[in-house]
């Protein structure tokens, strides 16, 4: 049996990230995590993770992974993609809290990733809900930057353009 390959998607609200992962869900195919912290504000009647809460948010976001890549392996799927992964989860705890305590497990966990598509926000931000507004986009995406900058080993993978854009971007990379 061979391991599917983890395809981890971040970027700051709006910039596609559960778009691009039910995309590439269809076109690889793959097996699709749904972003975790989304279904928790829901469960919690729209609160958010306080910053002792955001420890078992990212946990939970990985045993879903490790889960999913299982059942891939199982099912014979070569991809699993995860929307808004662990390393997420320690951009929003250090934006929102100023608490960088989970980004080292964050980025161990990153690393066994295949790639990491970082979407990015080159088009309008959309509002939602759960969403902070066009300065918390920016504010994720400098300290993504900041990340990756410091943390070149990752595999990580620029994505711009139009869902068709970064769609074949990905299935040409990966190929």
């Amino acid at each position: 049996m061979t391991r599917p390959g983890l395809i981890s998607v971040v970027g700051g609200e709006s910039t596609g990230k559960s778009v691009i992962s039910a995309a590439l869900g269809a076109e690889l195919p793959a097996v699709v995590v749904s972003e975790f912290l989304r279904t928790w504000v829901e469960q919690h009647d729209g609160r958010i993770p306080g910053p002792v809460e955001q420890a078992h948010v990212m946990a939970a976001h990985r045993e879903s992974e490790v889960s999913a890549v299982a059942r891939a392996a199982r099912g014979g799927w070569s991809w699993v993609v995860s929307d808004s992964g662990p390393l997420m989860t320690a951009v929003y705890s250090i934006q929102y809290y100023d608490d960088a305590s989970l980004l080292p497990q964050a980025l161990e966990w990153t690393t066994r990733s295949e790639r990491v598509l970082w979407c990015q926000d080159d088009f309008p931000w959309q509002p939602d809900p759960q969403r902070d507004g066009s300065h918390a986009r920016a504010r994720s995406q400098q300290i993504l930057a900041a990340i990756f900058a410091e943390h070149p080993e990752l595999p990580v993978l620029d994505l711009r353009g139009s869902l068709d854009e970064r769609i074949e971007t990905v299935v040409t990379t990966l190929t």
